[in-house]
């Protein structure tokens, strides 16, 4: 797609502008979220996966060394605008073993996304022979097939699915219709800049796809925007590629549930879900 000269590409997807507090107990950050979080419903509008990762990120900074981000749940109360944002996080439960961060996504007056993390420690224990093997289980991207970065863009020349995520899809996918769907995701820009994203964060950002790569109606015709997202990690997701292997549910009552199963190359590694609203866009 060709890019627009008064848009030039930014060096992350979240620009910071301010920080305060620690990663003790509490968290106050601000960003300049990018065009490179441009989401498909809106071009003022962020993709779920940008703020998805950054929470992560956010919970991340009370784990340390020690702790391991197990779980994200997210809910939306309304678009996630580019521009200014705000994260702030706190320990509503510490402990060695398992720490429970509660994080906001504010922009103004108002908050975007209430959010609640799970970190778990980095422990090792003795299980019984062949129960953590782990195989692959999706074709590697490498057999995947490539998707034309214009199919959602409605016009924008920088995206989150176009230019910051390298997409190679499976079976399925963004440009066709169908209740399932799967495919790699490689986030090709930092989060912030200067920092390398986690596994938990590339997690994140690929998690958010699901109800795009599994969509039994077709784009375009129909709005099915998640109102939140649901991350599960039981264990690190290793390497830059993020495997999702999703299937949507819709009924006419005007909602559906995509379910998500995560993958690396070394095989699944957690799950995701996404509860959705449907409706007939207003020019059909």
């Amino acid at each position: 797609m060709t890019r627009r000269p008064d848009e030039p590409v930014p060096e992350a997807i979240a620009l910071p502008i301010e920080r305060s507090g620690s990663a003790t107990s509490l968290l106050s950050e601000y960003f300049q979220l990018t065009a490179l979080a441009r989401g498909p419903w809106s071009p003022d509008a962020a993709h779920g996966g940008a703020p998805g990762a950054l929470l992560v990120r956010a919970a991340e900074l009370f784990g340390g060394d020690e702790m391991r981000l197990a779980s994200l749940s997210c809910t939306f109360n309304g678009p996630v605008t580019l521009g200014e944002i705000g994260i702030e996080a706190e320990v509503s439960k510490p402990g060695r073993k398992q720490k429970v961060i509660s994080e906001r996504l504010v922009t103004g007056n108002r908050t975007l996304i209430d959010a609640r993390a799970v970190l778990l420690r980095r422990g090792e224990v003795r299980l019984p022979s062949g129960v953590a093997e782990i195989t692959p289980s999706m074709a590697p991207p490498e057999e995947g097939r490539s998707v034309e970065s214009g199919v959602w863009a409605a016009g924008a020349s920088l995206t989150f699915y176009g230019t910051a995520n390298t997409i190679r899809m499976i079976e399925g996918g963004i440009d066709e219709v169908g209740p399932t769907g799967s495919g790699w995701f490689r986030l090709e820009y930092p989060v912030v800049p200067g920092e390398t994203p986690t596994g938990a964060q590339r997690a994140a950002a690929a998690a958010d796809f699901g109800n795009g790569l599994a969509h039994p109606v077709p784009f375009g015709e129909y709005i099915f925007v998640n109102c939140d997202l649901n991350l599960s990690l039981f264990r690190e997701p290793a390497g830059d590629w993020i495997g999702v292997t999703s299937e949507t549910s819709v009924d006419p009552i005007g909602a559906g549930l995509t379910v998500t199963a995560l993958h690396d190359r070394e095989g699944p590694f957690g799950a995701a879900s996404q509860t959705l609203f449907v409706e007939r866009s207003r020019d059909n």
